[in-house]
């Protein structure tokens, strides 16, 4: 399986869907339509089920994922993380925001640094 056609899964999703919910999943193609259609509806509503079970229990882990990230997480650090969930035009738009925090975060370091800048004039 290559990188663009992987799918990881999601914290949330790790939390909510049980190992018996995916192997139903797997298997809605090799169903009919109308017995797939039932079964994905089913999956998805244990899915949901399960997701207001986690939030009402409000276990740590949930608490930290939604309210309280950490306090020297960088914009740069979100997007890397959630860069690994997308694909296609999703992933190439990440990667040029993070092209972008970085290319400003040189400017604003070079800018910091006003030595820097009178060391490469000198050296012209």
């Amino acid at each position: 399986m290559n990188e663009e056609s992987f799918s990881p899964v999601t914290p949330l999703d790790a939390m909510v869907s049980q190992d018996s919910l995916q192997l139903l999943k797997a298997s809605v193609p090799y169903l009919p339509a109308k017995a797939g259609r039932m079964l994905s509806v089913y999956a998805k509503m244990r899915e949901l089920s399960n997701t207001i079970s986690l939030f009402e229990r409000a276990k740590p882990e949930v608490s930290m994922m939604s309210s309280h990230p950490p306090k020297n997480l960088l914009p740069a650090d979100i997007l890397g993380e959630i860069r690994q969930y997308a694909g296609g035009a999703a992933r190439e738009a990440i990667d040029q925001l993070l092209f972008v925090l970085n290319t400003l975060q040189l400017v604003q370091m070079y800018q910091e640094n006003p030595e820097n800048q009178e060391v490469d004039d000198n050296a012209r």
